[in-house]
């Protein structure tokens, strides 16, 4: 039966006409909902020739460090690591960052992870320090002036094979593809230390952003948004390989990887939107701890550089070795040659 309510009386259109506008803006205020919902939760495209990067552009260099422990000993000296020496060493060679690896193919990491040990199944101290060796470099760099940047890869350790599989990854000591579904998970576990320091951490720099394991733009974009979560601020890029290009519109500088990098100088700041910025090593290799071309040689490079407007992050190798030195430490070798690079650098007005 029909309610006559709805169908007979002088009123029974504009009530209708009321319901069907009611109705309406409810399904408005839905879709509304849903809009912002899908907003909130879509990682935003990094600004090109983001201000973000301008203390970066002003630091002119810094430092890179590969701390990576390979097994449960050398996870110990973590605990080990004199934060106060290294911060010292790297303020009398004018260094304005410092960067540091969290982790990379063996599984284990320089700082506490509660989320990386719920998804593995790994105790706390099994893989992860139990130091949280990043707010301790973070406590003795900041009254230098030096701001601390952490380096992180994109995929699970591809060395640790339990690690690989709880990550939904096929197993084997290389790399592995990944797709959007795994970059949703990897990226809880770069939200927890992205949460865990926020502003104590002024940029990140991802490795193995390679176009052949299927990293893309998307990626990109969900790893971007787990960092800024924590520092709106911070600034992120991804390493397709060695070479100096923008790699994606998430980034906000170029990684930069250079093997041989005296050649390549900046014709102006900015590489299509990324400040330009380029990693290389002051060693015979990544970590190591010699030197491989003369001060005068590096020095003049990095010179070119910052006249360019660009950055150089130079890698330097930590001492393992108690009876060498602090842990941690950089060679007396290499300091030298950082200090000629400080030297060569004119002074800021």
């Amino acid at each position: 039966m029909v309610n006559p309510v709805n169908t007979i009386g002088p009123h029974a259109d504009r009530r209708k006409a009321m319901r069907m506008k009611i109705k309406n803006m409810t399904i408005s205020g839905v879709v509304l909902i849903a809009a912002i919902a899908v907003l909130q939760s879509t990682p935003s495209r990094a600004d090109a020739e983001n201000p973000n990067t301008d203390w970066f552009k002003e630091a002119r260099y810094g430092v890179f460090m590969h701390l990576l422990p390979g097994d449960a000993n050398s996870l110990a000296l973590v605990d080990s690591f004199d934060v106060k020496a290294l911060a010292e060493q790297l303020e009398s060679v004018g260094a304005g960052y410092f960067v540091l690896t969290l982790g990379q193919n063996s599984g284990f990491m320089n700082s506490p992870n509660p989320m990386y040990e719920r998804i593995t199944g790994y105790a706390p101290g099994q893989r992860c320090s139990r130091r949280d060796l990043p707010l301790d470099l973070y406590e003795a760099l900041r009254p230098k002036g030096i701001k601390l940047m952490l380096y992180l890869p994109c995929q699970a350790p591809n060395r640790d094979a339990r690690a690989q599989k709880a990550f939904g990854l096929p197993q084997g000591a290389k790399d592995q593809p990944v797709d959007v579904e795994f970059a949703r998970k990897w990226a809880e576990v770069i939200h927890n230390w992205s949460s865990r320091y926020e502003k104590k951490v002024a940029g990140w720099w991802f490795d193995g952003g390679y176009e052949w394991i299927g990293f893309n733009e998307q990626i990109a974009r969900i790893y971007a948004d787990a960092v800024k979560r924590g520092n709106p601020k911070a600034i992120v890029t991804f390493n397709p390989g060695v070479r100096l290009i923008r790699w994606t519109q998430a980034e906000d500088y170029t990684a930069g990887e250079l093997n041989e990098p005296f050649g390549v100088i900046p014709k102006s700041r900015w590489v299509s939107g990324s400040q330009w910025h380029a990693l290389t090593y002051l060693g015979t290799g990544w970590s190591r701890r010699n030197t491989r071309y003369p001060s005068e040689k590096w020095a003049s490079w990095v010179r070119a550089v910052a006249a360019g407007e660009g950055v150089v992050t130079i890698d330097a190798g930590p001492n393992w070795n108690p009876k060498k030195g602090p842990i941690g430490s950089i060679s007396q070798e290499q300091i030298s040659q950082l200090k000629a690079i400080r030297d060569a650098l004119p002074s800021l007005p």
